[in-house]
């Protein structure tokens, strides 16, 4: 979907109008709940435009497991997905500026991300798989996500390097 840039659940305005009232605005969150419920894998490839995932996508994917971004080089930041479990793969995303607040993630690999400059929040994190084209980008936010691990973990982060070829 090469010209895709904006993605939305609700148009603010319609979320606008049914909050006027208690009973819209239960309405409104029970079908936002229902949206994605047994989304389990979600990949985005060759979306070169797309600015930014949903804001509700960590409320309406609460069995996500497994996100693939590939070649989404206007996306900037990849944040609040609260059930994200197994795998954040990133590849090729050549605008993305931050990972943030998956504390429920387990890996994390990343190629192709070269103005990555900041990863935190990552809770439950084991490894972390890193293309040879991150070694340098990733000496900006590695060594914070090690000191974050040794700390709530008592042991060092799995890191490895991803064969990119």
């Amino acid at each position: 979907m090469p010209n895709w840039e904006e993605w939305s659940f609700f148009e603010e305005k319609e979320e606008a109008e049914v909050a006027t009232t208690n009973e819209g605005t239960e309405d409104a969150q029970s079908a936002r709940f229902q949206l994605l419920p047994r989304l389990v894998l979600l990949k985005l490839e060759g979306c070169p435009k797309l600015r930014a995932l949903p804001r509700q996508l960590g409320e309406v994917t609460t069995s996500l497991k497994q996100l693939r971004l590939d070649g989404t080089n206007n996306l900037k930041a990849v944040e609040d997905l609260p059930m994200l479990s197994e795998l954040l793969l990133i590849e090729k995303c050549e605008g993305l500026e931050r990972i943030c607040n998956l504390p429920q993630l387990s890996e994390l690999c990343v190629h192709g991300c070269p103005n990555l400059s900041h990863a935190e929040g990552l809770g439950s994190f084991q490894q972390l798989g890193l293309g040879e084209d991150m070694q340098e980008v990733s000496s900006r936010w590695v060594s914070g996500l090690h000191k974050q691990h040794q700390r709530l973990h008592g042991e060092d982060l799995d890191v490895y390097t991803l064969c990119t070829s």
